[in-house]
């Protein structure tokens, strides 16, 4: 197997079309987070035909402190998976591809995510990693694409 992990770096294009739909946002200019706030920073990236979102009050921002606060985090996402069962003995595969569509919720979302439609998190990735690794294959997981970016949070980290 090819280690080779060619990884796309994050977009500098602000593209607001990249945000999920359920992410909260977060328009609070005074806020002394908003230098380092994810929800601010898309907040910004909104086009301006953009009338209304979901937004976190001002009122939120108590004792120094927000609970909506999303640091900006990039990471490595994966998209897809074609040649993970290249190197996999026939005994192994069907078990193998139960399992990691077990994992990934169902036959199509299986599928989505082997086509590359879903990116895959850095925690799906490990978990994939080692799902192979249990059945004693030591190389690394073939995933088709390597990219940075923003990784949204959908329940509230911790506070900061």
């Amino acid at each position: 197997m090819d280690n080779k992990k060619e990884i796309i770096p994050l977009s500098l294009t602000n593209d607001y079309s990249d945000v999920p739909s359920w992410y909260v946002l977060c328009t609070n200019g005074l806020c002394p987070f908003q230098g380092s706030c994810l929800r601010y920073q898309v907040a910004s990236w909104a086009p301006e035909s953009m009338e209304v979102a979901t937004c976190v009050m001002p009122k939120v921002l108590k004792d120094g402190k927000c609970r909506w606060y999303d640091r900006r985090n990039v990471v490595v996402w994966a998209s897809g998976f074609a040649h993970l069962y290249d190197c996999v003995m026939k005994k192994d595969y069907t078990s193998m591809r139960k399992g990691i569509t077990s994992y990934l919720h169902g036959p199509k979302t299986y599928y989505e995510y082997m086509r590359g439609e879903r990116p895959l998190s850095p925690e799906q990735q490990q978990w994939i990693q080692d799902f192979v690794k249990s059945f004693g294959y030591e190389w690394e997981v073939p995933f088709d694409r390597y990219f940075e970016a923003y990784e949204y949070h959908h329940v509230l980290p911790s506070q900061t």
